[in-house]
């Protein structure tokens, strides 16, 4: 394994790595991690309105994470598209609201469990 890394690539090999590293430099990566994060709770949040639409809808921030949410056809476009369209500002707000919409609907499944 170790000396797969060191093997030399063809072109096509050094011209990829060259761009992932040109992205890296010029802070593409932290933009695409942030992509990544957000097509990830766009699909968590789809899930959610699926097998618990209830518990999805409830909380504070439950509204900035669905409309995104029901806004977006996966027979059309891909997570990463649909959040790639999105304003900055519409993104901004979107990831700001995911962590505190997951804590509501986990607190809201917890207290389901405990009451039943």
């Amino acid at each position: 394994m170790p000396d797969s890394v060191a093997r030399p690539g063809t072109e096509f090999d050094r011209g990829r790595v060259m761009a992932a590293v040109a992205e890296m430099a010029d802070g593409g990566l932290s933009e695409r991690m942030r992509l990544d994060a957000a097509a990830r709770v766009l699909v968590v949040a789809r899930r959610m309105l699926a097998v618990a639409p209830r518990e999805a809808a409830m909380g504070a921030a439950a509204g900035a994470v669905l409309r995104v949410a029901r806004g977006w056809d996966p027979a059309v476009t891909t997570a990463t598209e649909q959040v790639e369209a999105l304003a900055p500002a519409d993104l901004d707000a979107f990831l700001a609201a995911a962590p505190r919409w997951a804590a509501s609907v986990r607190d809201i499944a917890a207290e389901t469990r405990r009451a039943a």
